[in-house]
């Protein structure tokens, strides 16, 4: 293969592998009288906000279907342009740029008869450098219950580029951390088929699914495996993108629990079609890190180098009489 070509062939190869999100952390603690508490994952994406998290404390049997979150801020989960908890000017308003709120409606829509609730959110914006910023969850009413800071996760990230499989035409990206025996992702995709709906499509086995395999290799499905988890319950059975663009591109958010199946590096990372199969994948690693580098073959005059000093002595008295009797036959 000519130079000009391994070059070219080593730069699409790097065109291919996106860097890893960067991704940021707060516990959110309870404001004022309230009793919520609770937890977000943010990962900064090249189109904005991609979060998951969990409240505890909150209204217990929220239904955003039955108006209960029409206040202003009502169940409202977001990101704030103040720099501490402290009170609501130096908590600020939301954090945005332009006239348009991304965040007015983003929020929990339900929750238990405990008063637990989820939420996750992809927020087109371009005000993405959250560091030090409040991150504050609100009430049915609106009012801030809860708050903490967002700092950056710099360890213990791992993420994978996918690659297609065989002619499927479908690549991507996902980035992952791990706290406790929870998996919080969040990637995209290009190549997959257009306009799907969670409503409508995505229902066959594995339809639509993005998940971590307990294989340890893209080659085939035997060396991807299945689903990695531990125990009798698939945790990754309801795991996938929610929808498509007119183009094929998605985004995807997760918090998975998985206790015992935690080990992330090494582990096939696939994402399934709308009818469930197998179309691109990557290897996860650690963000950031290179291969290691192949040991240098030893240079010509390291076998003698190592020789022993006296072994060297030995072979130089032998050479040298050696010489000595062949000089004494010609005289």
């Amino acid at each position: 293969m000519k130079a000009s070509a391994i070059v070219a062939l080593a730069t699409s190869a790097a065109c291919c592998c996106e860097a890893a999100l960067q991704v940021f952390t707060a516990d959110l603690h309870a404001l004022g009288s309230a009793s919520v508490s609770g937890q977000v994952t943010i990962f900064v994406s090249s189109t904005g906000l991609q979060g998951v998290g969990s409240a505890t404390g909150v209204e217990t049997n929220v239904d955003a279907n039955a108006a209960d979150c029409n206040a202003t801020n009502g169940c409202g989960v977001h990101v704030h342009s103040g720099s501490s908890c402290d009170n609501v000017t130096s908590q600020g308003s939301h954090f945005f740029t332009g006239t348009s709120d991304p965040w007015s409606s983003i929020g929990y829509s339900s929750s238990t008869a405990t008063g637990s609730a989820t939420f996750k959110f992809d927020v087109s914006t371009s005000a993405t450098g959250i560091s030090g910023k409040p991150f504050i969850i609100h009430n049915k009413a609106g009012g801030r219950v809860a708050c903490g800071i967002l700092s950056e996760v710099t360890t213990g990230v791992i993420e994978a580029s996918l690659t297609p499989l065989a002619s499927t035409g479908v690549s991507g990206s996902v980035t992952l951390v791990v706290n406790g025996s929870v998996i919080t992702g969040a990637g995209s995709a290009s190549g997959l088929e257009a306009s799907l709906s969670d409503s409508t499509n995505c229902s066959a086995t594995n339809g639509c699914g993005v998940h971590v395999h307990s294989g340890s290799s893209c080659e085939n499905s035997t060396t991807q495996g299945g689903h990695y988890y531990s125990g009798s319950s698939d945790p990754w059975a309801s795991i996938r993108y929610s929808s498509t663009t007119s183009t094929g591109a998605a985004n995807f958010i997760f918090a998975v629990n998985s206790p015992g199946a935690t080990a992330l590096q090494g582990k096939p990372f696939i994402l399934h079609n709308n009818a469930g199969g197998r179309v691109s994948c990557g290897l996860l690693t650690v963000a950031g890190a290179s291969p290691s580098p192949s040991p240098s073959p030893p240079g010509p005059a390291m076998v003698d180098a190592a020789l022993p000093f006296a072994a060297v002595s030995v072979f130089v008295s032998l050479l040298l009489g050696m010489i000595y009797s062949r000089s004494f036959l010609f005289v």
